[in-house]
């Protein structure tokens, strides 16, 4: 039997008591740091151990697979939780853009149109950022801040998220809300609010 610290002897009760608890813990922290190392997603090299694999072919039925189609980068896989925003980049880089529960949004970073639709914004904001909401688009004179890494949409390709499609075009990005139709058109030639 063990002692605890004030020198009393644990019963076999509290023994395997404290073992299921730091059991319990310690798998919590492994799929914890599993899923943070991961994003939850099990890696391409990744092969289940032998006894998950056995228990997974034990209560699954085997279906024939169909072939894999080819996806771009910005995939069903990586379309963003209900309520959290969707990145996407040009291929170019030129233009990011983010889909949010309230609009979609794209942001330039070199163009050679003159921005008729932010005049009011000062010279350095002006024509960058174009938006497009339920009530219609718009240039706001706001930046559009986007950190980090994200997806590239490549030429020919659509993303959808919360209301809004955008597709990637070597033409420029156009972004719309699927219910109204309003949207916008940009490339480093021009833009176009509709």
């Amino acid at each position: 039997m063990s002692e605890s610290p004030g020198g009393r002897r644990l019963t076999p009760a509290q023994s395997l008591l404290i073992v299921v608890v730091s059991a319990l813990v310690l798998l919590f922290v492994v799929l914890l740091v599993g899923r943070m190392t991961s994003n939850g997603q099990p890696s391409a090299d990744a092969s289940p151990s032998p006894s998950s694999a056995a228990s997974e072919e034990a209560t699954t039925p085997q279906e024939p697979t169909a072939p894999e189609e080819p996806t771009s980068e910005v995939s069903a896989d990586a379309l963003p939780e209900e309520g959290e925003p969707d990145y996407f980049a040009s291929p170019s880089g030129n233009i990011v853009c983010e889909l949010t529960t309230d609009s979609a949004d794209c942001v330039i970073s070199s163009f050679n149109y003159e921005p008729a639709d932010a005049a009011d914004c000062a010279d350095d904001a002006a024509g960058s950022h174009l938006r497009v909401e339920a009530a219609g688009a718009s240039m706001p004179c706001e930046p559009l801040v986007v950190a980090g890494d994200v997806p590239t949409l490549d030429y020919g390709d659509s993303t959808t998220a919360h209301g809004y499609t955008c597709d990637s075009e070597e033409s420029g990005v156009t972004c719309r809300h699927d219910e109204t139709g309003y949207g916008f058109s940009v490339a480093r030639a021009g833009y176009e609010l509709f």
